[in-house]
């Protein structure tokens, strides 16, 4: 098959763009920074655009049999580890109490987060250009990497996710997935969506659970990224998951 793959360059994808070359794949990789793409192989075309751009988008998926997308949004922890800490220090070395206190050392982390974890559309609006130009193109099969906590699968993630991780620093991703599912959904196209538990760089295994039910919290709730691509790639050759949202977890 010919095969787009969107976000080639992120850990999914290149898991991706690896195994489908190896099961003897025409693969076209999409990445905004093709350099990232640090692998070679006659099979394997570098298409650098973004998926904001509709024409660069549409470029990449003109001939293609199926369109897989790992696409994803960096979160920076780093920067609002070290506001957060800072802001303790100085509350503390300076001996700030009372209004001023609370104003660094809550308030600044407080403002800091709204600024880094702002709203972004990314995904959703980057989504629409990829099922208009798959539309346009005639291609039908969209299999698209999601994650678990988004939709009926709310809780799927445990303590960590549910409660400090998601409400925290993930908060603007995770509507901006919802508002990607749901533009895929109420897409023509025969869809597949993937729903990962938390993501490791652990080896491809090939023994995983998918499909489980939604309310199942006996899942270990995390997946090796080798593992994801395992299975968006056999979504290529079955119907068993077309239109639905398979969770996909150890």
């Amino acid at each position: 098959m010919n095969l787009l793959i969107l976000g080639a360059a992120g850990g999914t994808g290149r898991a991706l763009v690896q195994q489908a070359l190896e099961q003897g794949h025409v693969v076209t990789a999409f990445a905004r920074n093709p350099s990232k793409m640090q692998m070679t192989n006659p099979n394997l075309h570098i298409a650098k655009g973004d998926i904001l751009d509709y024409s660069s988008v549409e470029a990449a998926v003109r001939g293609q049999d199926a369109v897989l997308s790992a696409l994803g949004v960096r979160v920076r922890v780093g920067p609002f580890i070290a506001i957060v800490v800072l802001c303790q220090l100085i509350a503390r070395f300076a001996a700030l109490t009372g209004p001023a206190g609370w104003l660094v050392r809550i308030g600044v982390p407080v403002l800091a987060n709204l600024i880094l974890y702002r709203r972004t559309t990314t995904l959703s609006e980057g989504t629409k250009n990829i099922i208009r130009a798959m539309e346009a193109a005639g291609v039908n099969r969209l299999v698209c990497q999601s994650s678990l906590s988004i939709g009926d699968s709310k809780g799927q993630l445990g303590f960590l996710y549910n409660y400090l991780l998601i409400p925290i620093l993930l908060r603007n991703i995770f509507a901006d997935k919802e508002i990607q599912e749901k533009i895929i959904q109420e897409s023509n196209l025969d869809w597949v969506i993937v729903r990962p538990g938390a993501l490791t760089n652990g080896p491809r295994t090939g023994v995983y659970r998918s499909g489980f039910d939604a309310t199942d919290r006996s899942i270990k709730a995390k997946i090796s990224r080798a593992d994801v691509a395992d299975f968006m790639l056999k979504q290529l050759t079955t119907n068993s998951f077309v239109s639905k949202t398979p969770g996909i977890s150890y």
